[in-house]
């Protein structure tokens, strides 16, 4: 109780690190947590630093808000799926092999997205997203995908395709806007390293 106690404190103090990846559980609250964070934090960031002083008005224009839950969505499912080939490719890595890879990145996608409670866009279209995720997991070159950069590329493309800011615009922050999001994994990326127990992960898939 009070060793519990003492390490919530800690980490609040961010004297103490974050808890390792012992299990699949585990993984799975994790890559949820990140993606919505990742997800939610970029999208808004985004548009916040776009429209500059109409943010407010804009969040009393109904369609615009529709626009932005959907867009919310795709991106907080392709990120999902980035991180859960990062966390694959880190079972491969450490001498896994490469099916065990493909069987944990499809766990963590379904198990968040199968499970996703919301009214904004259709189950089809989360459907299509665990399709795709395990699709990727499946093709996956694991060597490439086991470092970072190459394993969050869907997220940046949801990102530009789904925020509601005009095609114009977009084209014009493509580069900026990529950049930042990649910039919010890096840490993320970093810590999954530093976290991750690949054998007790795979022991509970």
């Amino acid at each position: 109780m009070i060793s519990t106690l003492i390490g919530t404190i800690l980490k609040k103090l961010k004297l103490a690190g974050p808890d390792p990846l012992t299990s699949m559980d585990e993984a799975i609250g994790y890559a949820e947590r990140q993606a919505a964070f990742v997800s939610q934090f970029t999208l808004y960031g985004y548009i916040k630093t776009r429209v500059g002083t109409q943010y407010p008005k804009l969040f009393r224009d109904e369609p615009f808000l529709d626009s932005m839950k959907i867009a919310r969505w795709h991106i907080f499912g392709a990120s999902v799926c980035d991180v859960a080939v990062f966390i694959a490719a880190q079972l491969v890595r450490a001498g896994h092999a490469p099916a065990t890879g493909e069987a944990a990145a499809s766990r963590i996608i379904e198990s968040i997205l199968s499970k996703v409670e919301q009214d904004d866009i259709s189950p089809k279209e989360f459907r299509a997203m665990i399709q795709r995720g395990n699709a990727r997991a499946a093709t996956a070159n694991w060597a490439d995908l086991m470092e970072g950069p190459a394993a969050f590329q869907s997220s940046a493309d949801a990102l530009m395709r789904w925020a509601p800011i005009a095609d114009e615009l977009k084209n014009q922050d493509d580069e900026i806007v990529r950049n930042s999001i990649h910039m919010k994994w890096i840490g993320i990326r970093r810590e999954i390293k530093e976290i991750i127990v690949p054998d007790q992960i795979v022991a509970t898939l």
